[in-house]
């Protein structure tokens, strides 16, 4: 007796030998039409024979197959059997996105639509092996990226200021293609900004506040742990010189390292602050500023920055 009698409709027979081998690699039998069925056999005795002789019939589930009268009357012979023993005797699966309706529908069926090879092999294996692996896939993170580095470079000069920021993370919540990101700036100041990663394109955000935002796309979904890397670089009109003496980072995603490296044109600067502040005015633990002696450029490196603080540097 074989394990598995594989029925398919024609137009999809690359998925039902694909399905065939993969059984075979991992020391199933298998019946299959397109390897077993010869010329000059009776085609209606050998489909009686398969389905006689398999414990169980996999079903390669499209719209052509639900459409076909001789793979319904496959899977039908079998239904009786599941029905009748109280035992699995069918497992469909989907190859298509299709609405089951019918004595087919209450059947769970494994669902490789749109899934990448190796992810669709492990679904298929477990579900034939009734074992699904019992484990999560950790806890569900509020945030949707954890940092290891960002790494942002200011130069000013007298009418502008060169904003570089370089972000190294670790993807949390997969399934999107791109990031939010914002700059704290004024609506009467110019912004031109461009991305230096390849792959990466800018999206630009009117949320009608007080930032100017962003997205960074990527040309790809973005999958779980996966280390991702993008570097942006912005030229910033300080007209108003309403950035005249600081800059400041809010932490509202984990960080492992920020780094912020200030460089100044104005030979009169000496000296420069450091500072963490609360975000929040119920938070009372702003550390006082600390004065540093400045010699451009002022490298400043915060191991592990507090969430919901901001770090602020001035002069």
């Amino acid at each position: 007796m074989k394990d598995f009698f594989i029925s398919y409709t024609g137009s999809d027979v690359g998925f039902a030998t694909w399905v065939a081998e993969l059984l075979e690699q991992n020391q199933f039998s298998v019946t299959i039409q397109a390897w077993d069925f010869k010329p000059g056999d009776n085609f209606v005795s050998k489909i009686n024979e398969a389905l006689i002789e398999c414990k169980q019939l996999i079903v390669i589930l499209s719209e052509n197959y639900l459409k076909s009268e001789w793979c319904e009357a496959e899977w039908t012979s079998k239904l009786t059997e599941q029905i009748k023993l109280k035992e699995t005797r069918i497992i469909p699966i989907r190859v298509e996105s299709i609405n089951l309706k019918g004595l087919l529908s209450p059947i769970v069926y494994i669902d490789i639509v749109d899934k990448p090879e190796d992810e669709a092999k492990q679904l298929i294996l477990n579900g034939i092996s009734g074992s699904n692996i019992r484990r999560s896939e950790g806890y569900p993170s509020y945030y949707s990226l954890e940092h290891n580095e960002i790494d942002i470079d200011y130069y000013v000069n007298d009418t502008t200021i060169t904003y570089v920021k370089t972000c190294k993370s670790r993807v949390l919540r997969p399934g999107k293609d791109r990031i939010h990101n914002r700059i704290t700036w004024f609506r009467d100041e110019e912004i031109h900004l461009v991305s230096l990663t390849e792959g990466v394109r800018i999206e630009y955000l009117d949320l009608r506040d007080t930032n100017f935002n962003y997205n960074i796309v990527f040309d790809h979904i973005l999958e779980q742990n996966e280390e991702i890397e993008f570097c942006v670089k912005a030229i910033l009109s300080n007209k108003n010189r309403r950035f005249e003496n600081f800059f400041s980072t809010e932490v509202i995603t984990p960080i492992k390292l920020l780094s912020m490296h200030l460089n100044i044109s104005d030979p009169s600067v000496h000296e420069i602050y450091t500072q963490k502040l609360s975000s929040s005015p119920m938070n009372i633990r702003t550390e006082p500023p600390q004065k540093h002696i400045f010699q451009s450029p002022y490298h400043w490196h915060i191991q592990n920055p507090e969430l919901n603080f901001e770090y602020k540097i001035y002069w």
